[in-house]
């Protein structure tokens, strides 16, 4: 019986190919199922208020930049987490 080296080698091909894509969807599969973009959380993992703000943070009214959240010690402002 002969092998022929090609077939032998495209089969190679085929399987490490196969198995990058599969390896690849799974990753991808882990990182959706992990990463829920509906839920987006503050820096502690706390839930924002009722006005998207994290703990620590006091909803303000910024004028001409609409409504942010603003640190009660002092800093820099971010839009609302929605």
């Amino acid at each position: 019986m002969k092998i022929n080296l090609k077939i032998v080698a495209l089969c190679v091909v085929c399987f490490l190919v196969g198995g990058g894509v599969g390896y690849g969807l799974s990753v991808f599969a882990n990182y959706v199922a992990n990463n829920d973009a509906g839920e987006i959380m503050c820096p502690d993992n706390a839930a924002p208020d009722e006005n998207g703000c994290c703990p620590g943070e006091i909803y303000t009214d910024m004028g001409d930049q609409g409504f942010n959240c603003c640190p009660d010690d002092g800093g820099d402002c971010f839009p609302p987490i929605r």
